[in-house]
């Protein structure tokens, strides 16, 4: 039998026949180390029975001196996306693969340090869609490449890699929505690569 949680019950529709879609993200995204981020500053925020308002977010901070690094792509590219797939276990609970596109390109040492360092890790990914909205993929277990071909001759000097959350380790939400710790700032930790500088002595 489905484990049913009362605090995810439908409670309202939507009316989308005059909104005008917002199709795309920007082609960049930052990566951050998720043993990186101080895990005692990860808010996040979902509807509860008490409290049922529509709320999908979630505030982090790096741990003292560390950063994100961005990955930017040809802004009239489409190799940047974000995507989740769902499931349910073999216990009835809902749960969630987070999955990241990016695009890796050259044969330089640097590429090979990435790509090599991505397989090997677990990152959190921040990517940003075109109204400005910022989503959070794989913050409780953090991504990893899938299994890939890197052919950078037949890719046109690069591949497109995808980082997903390993299926022993899947999410128990969907993406989440970025809120800074700073209101409005959002878009400013964004392009910071959400960097938590050593502060000067």
């Amino acid at each position: 039998m489905a484990v049913i949680s009362t605090c995810a019950s439908l409670k309202n529709g939507q009316d989308a026949s005059c909104e005008a879609p917002v199709r795309r993200y920007f082609q960049q995204v930052d990566l951050i180390n998720l043993t990186d981020i101080d895990p005692t500053s990860v808010v996040i925020t979902t509807p509860t029975e008490a409290v049922p308002e529509c709320a999908y977010n979630v505030q982090f901070s790096l741990k003292e001196g560390k950063t994100g690094y961005s990955y930017k792509g040809p802004e009239t590219g489409s190799s940047y996306k974000g995507y989740f797939d769902k499931s349910t276990s073999d216990l009835g609970f809902v749960q969630y693969k987070h999955n990241l596109q990016m695009l890796l390109v050259g044969i330089s040492e640097e590429a090979k340090c990435t790509l090599d360092a991505l397989s090997k890790s677990k990152v959190v990914a921040a990517i940003q869609f075109t109204d400005g909205t910022v989503e959070i993929y794989g913050i409780r277990n953090g991504l990893t490449t899938v299994d890939f071909t890197y052919d950078v001759q037949e890719g046109g000097g690069g591949a497109a890699i995808v980082l997903s959350s390993l299926d022993t380790a899947p999410e128990n939400l969907v993406p989440l929505v970025y809120k800074s710790l700073v209101e409005g700032g959002e878009n400013a930790d964004f392009d910071a690569n959400f960097a938590n500088p050593t502060p000067s002595v």
